[in-house]
């Protein structure tokens, strides 16, 4: 699903009434209209009787005039609070604001503290909100009285609905500049904003829901847009031909495991085994081989040479060996790094051209020697502190400009990076970002990226390219802890719960 920044957004907007002729008197009319609609349906579910808009002095304020009319027009009780002079605002929202005053709408300026006595006392006898003060048009951190009216709006525990997105709510990044409304429901404007698909955002959005404004849809491709939602139409897997044989389904390779961490190497395999691939190979130090090989009957499991319980640098040789054999290649999970665990890592990206996965243990191994990966069939699948270590940033910087150090990180490197998450983000090499839909809280739990790890260098071994798989892979990883979700409950699951949930989450797809 396509996503738009609310610079493309503009561009949009610019070229339908430009170049398509469609008045932009008339998308502001229409996207009124939607959230008017969304409001009117709110208050008849839930009995409510009274609406407060409080609108900017720019079009998404021109929006909420619009809803406004039309909740008057319906026999609503509404008022309208507009953060600025009356006299300051123009154009198309000025057409609308005077439209209200003319059909005898109340409508008071907020333009000094004296004035957010009443607009309290209007938020305390209404029943819901209607946030229409700046939308995208944000620019800078909120001050002044618009913070304190945001404040106000988020006290009164209204039932609020926001236009086009939660004032204050950066639309690119999702950050809050200085406060933000929180809102119940979200009505964006034709298209998805990354902001209010990855966190916090999503926490001041409430339910997103998307408004056709009468844009045509097919001009969002003339502004090129890089920032994708991943959902189940766009994973769609076909069937398989049944004139074929487990040859056709990849082998892959799996280098995990250590005498305290069988598990890892486990689950890694098992879920190699449950997403589709047609054989899977685990090597594993050789202590442990006989643990694992009782427990995992579907999968050829190697003992390499050791040292300690760690895979030790002289089975090089195996792996390469191994290597030659699998059309696609995991490491990682379980290995630790102690001894020479990291050089040998080292050494086995060096000199392979396979598709590599590299995750937990592999990733802890790259801290200062990122520069092996660069340009090679890589993905990277660190979580938040996995990528501070990597890239020495803190937690709390990345959190804060998910998208731009993805980004960076993936134009320095030339990999694909999954970064892993609350919103799991895939950054590919071609500048395109992915923000993935599924999954939930339940999956914080030791070993599931073990299992994501799993699904990937399965889907690479199946002959997915880079970036297929990885999005692909994270979708249907999230997809089966939902699926887990539905029997088990977010306390209670784990890992191996969303193991065995992946054939129903990927059967799931094929309907898709």
């Amino acid at each position: 699903m396509i996503v738009l920044t609310s610079q493309q957004m503009r561009e949009v907007e610019r070229i339908a009434i430009e170049k398509m002729g469609i008045p932009s008197i008339c998308l502001m009319e229409n996207a009124g209209k939607e959230v008017a609609w969304e409001v009117k349906r709110v208050m008849e579910e839930n009995g409510l009787s009274s609406a407060v808009v409080i609108a900017g002095r720019g079009n998404n304020g021109g929006d909420g005039y619009v809803v406004a009319r039309n909740l008057y027009n319906w026999g609503i009780d509404v008022k309208v609070f507009v953060i600025g002079s009356i006299g300051s605002i123009s154009g198309d929202a000025r057409v609308n604001l005077e439209a209200i005053r003319n059909l005898g709408i109340y409508v008071a300026e907020v333009t000094q503290k004296e004035h957010l006595k009443f607009l309290e006392k209007t938020l305390k006898d209404s029943d819901l909100v209607v946030d229409a003060i700046y939308g995208t048009g944000l620019r800078g951190e909120v001050t002044g009285l618009a913070k304190e009216v945001i404040e106000l709006i988020n006290q009164s525990e209204k039932f609020v609905v926001a236009v086009d997105i939660p004032s204050g709510l950066n639309a690119d990044t999702g950050r809050v500049e200085g406060a933000a409304v929180k809102a119940r429901i979200t009505i964006t404007m034709h298209f998805l904003k990354p902001g209010l698909l990855i966190y916090p955002g999503i926490e001041y959005a409430g339910e997103v829901k998307i408004a056709d404004i009468g844009i045509p849809s097919r001009l969002a491709a003339e502004v090129r847009p890089s920032y994708h939602y991943v959902v189940s139409q766009d994973v769609a897997l076909k069937s398989r031909n049944p004139d074929t044989h487990k040859g056709d389904y990849g082998k892959v390779l799996i280098v995990a495991g250590s005498r305290s961490m069988t598990g890892a190497a486990f689950m890694a395999a098992k879920s190699a085994v449950k997403t589709g691939s047609g054989l899977v190979r685990l090597a594993v130090p050789l202590s442990i081989q006989p643990v694992i090989q009782s427990a995992l009957y579907e999968a050829i499991i190697y003992g390499l040479n050791e040292e300690g319980g760690v895979i030790s640098y002289k089975s090089l040789s195996q792996i390469f060996e191994l290597i030659e054999q699998s059309d696609a290649v995991a490491i990682g999970p379980g290995l630790t790094h102690e001894g020479e665990v990291s050089k040998l890592i080292e050494d086995v990206i060096r000199n392979t051209e396979k598709p590599l996965v590299l995750d937990a243990d592999a990733l802890n191994a790259l801290v200062g020697r990122l520069e092996v990966v660069k340009g090679k069939r890589v993905i990277l699948t660190p979580h938040y502190g996995e990528m501070a270590r990597l890239t020495g940033l803190k937690v709390e910087d990345i959190k804060n400009n998910i998208f731009e150090v993805a980004r960076s990180f993936v134009r320095r490197y030339e990999v694909t990076l999954v970064l892993k998450g609350a919103r799991t983000v895939i950054a590919t090499r071609d500048g395109s970002i992915y923000i993935n839909s599924t999954g939930n809280a339940g999956m914080a739990t030791g070993g599931s990226g073990d299992v994501l790890t799993g699904m990937i260098v399965s889907l690479l071994g199946q002959g997915f390219e880079e970036e297929k798989a990885a999005v692909y892979g994270v979708f249907y990883h999230g997809k089966a802890g939902d699926v887990a979700k539905k029997s088990k409950g977010e306390y209670g699951m784990t890992a191996v719960d969303i193991l065995e949930s992946i054939p129903e989450a990927l059967s799931e797809g094929l309907k898709g």
